[in-house]
């Protein structure tokens, strides 16, 4: 996970940017939950897509969130292959239990 920023973290100034870098993403991952908090119960639920993104956010610079929202994900594997499909991975064929598709 974020192996470029663990690159610059070898030198001093690098490891001050990278730890400001996910400080800033682990704040506004969490604003955005709670700004979609009240947003998810109006008629139009722009809360739910703001969520999702913060909690990217908040996997994508806090090793802990990543580790929680991956663990989720391996025990709720139907998520897990509509979160595969929504970012582009190609279905396996060994883990198609109905067959060839066409």
């Amino acid at each position: 996970m974020n192996e470029t920023l663990n690159n610059m973290s070898r030198n001093p100034i690098g490891g001050v940017l990278v730890t400001v870098l996910r400080m800033i993403g682990v704040a506004l991952g969490l604003a955005l939950m709670v700004l979609s908090l009240p947003l998810a119960i109006t008629p139009i639920p722009l809360g739910i897509p703001l969520f999702i993104v913060g909690v990217l956010l908040l996997a994508g610079s806090s090793p802990t969130a990543h580790r929680i929202v991956t663990g989720y994900l391996k025990r709720h594997p139907g998520i897990w292959q509509r979160v595969k499909r929504m970012f582009g991975e190609k279905d396996d064929p060994s883990d198609d239990s109905a067959g060839n598709r066409a």
